[in-house]
């Protein structure tokens, strides 16, 4: 019976690895996976999405304890639980920001996955993959190639990515080929992870609707992000980055209208 407020199961507690259900009754599972976080200090604090929560979606998060993109000894025994899980379903998201939406790629296969929605997403953090990428040497460190490999699926999707984030749209090739029925969704200088400025000006639950049309729109995202940049200071900011050395009469424009738009999202509050 579905209910108002979730039951909340821990189906899995590890040290590095921790898998979290919030059960309402419904026959599809969102599952979201951890983001990258700079400064983390064991694992975050995870609620269910009430965006999908309302729309039907039983929730499944995996967290992790340090930023090891879910590769490590904990690894397969998580995935079996999600395999056995996701069995239960009609239907299985994955979701994810960054690390998040590479792990959103990753366990995409073993849950039985119909659709991925990934922000950001990389292929690989391995330095034989990506040597072009240093961004996350540290956390490769102990990267096994073989388990962190992403399987191919027939999966439906949606990668949003900032075409002008070079290393970002490098890694959205490589995962398009792999998943053909993936489709790309470019928002310019909507920086990395890519959401931010859909997210910030309070255009999240549109993520949702755009992952779960009949065929997953990637065109309702790119019009939102349009909408979007008009109110955002980070979409401004990071046009003016791009600028500096182009067009610097652009970037001084994008800098007053990151200025402008900050100040009315302070006074909206």
């Amino acid at each position: 019976m579905t209910q108002a407020e979730p039951v909340v199961e821990r189906l899995f507690d590890g040290k590095r690895l921790r898998l979290t259900l919030f059960c309402y009754g419904h026959r599809k599972l969102l599952v979201s996976f951890d983001n990258r976080m700079a400064s983390r200090k064991g694992f975050a604090e995870v609620a269910p999405l009430k965006a999908f929560a309302r729309s039907g979606f039983d929730q499944l998060a995996l967290r992790v304890s340090k930023n090891d993109w879910f590769i490590n000894d904990e690894t397969e025994a998580v995935e079996a639980i999600m395999s056995q899980l996701a069995g239960e379903y009609d239907e299985v998201i994955t979701f994810g920001f960054s690390m998040g939406g590479y792990g959103a790629f990753r366990f995409a296969k073993p849950l039985g996955a119909s659709r991925i929605l990934a922000v950001s997403p990389q292929w690989s953090i391995h330095p034989e993959d990506v040597p072009n990428d240093p961004r996350y040497r540290k956390d490769a460190h102990h990267f096994d190639r073989t388990l962190g490999a992403i399987p191919p699926t027939g999966a439906q999707g949606i990668i949003m990515v900032d075409p002008f984030n070079r290393l970002d749209l490098w890694h959205s090739d490589h995962l398009l080929e792999m998943f053909p029925k993936v489709r790309r969704a470019r928002v310019g200088f909507a920086g990395h992870p890519a959401g931010k400025v859909l997210t910030k000006t309070g255009r999240y639950p549109l993520l949702l609707k755009a992952i779960t049309a009949p065929t997953p729109d990637r065109g309702l995202i790119c019009h939102a992000h349009r909408e979007a940049r008009r109110e955002s200071p980070d979409y401004f900011r990071n046009l003016a980055k791009y600028a500096d050395t182009r067009r610097p009469e652009v970037a001084s424009k994008a800098r007053r209208l990151a200025r402008r738009t900050e100040r009315q999202a302070a006074e909206d509050q």
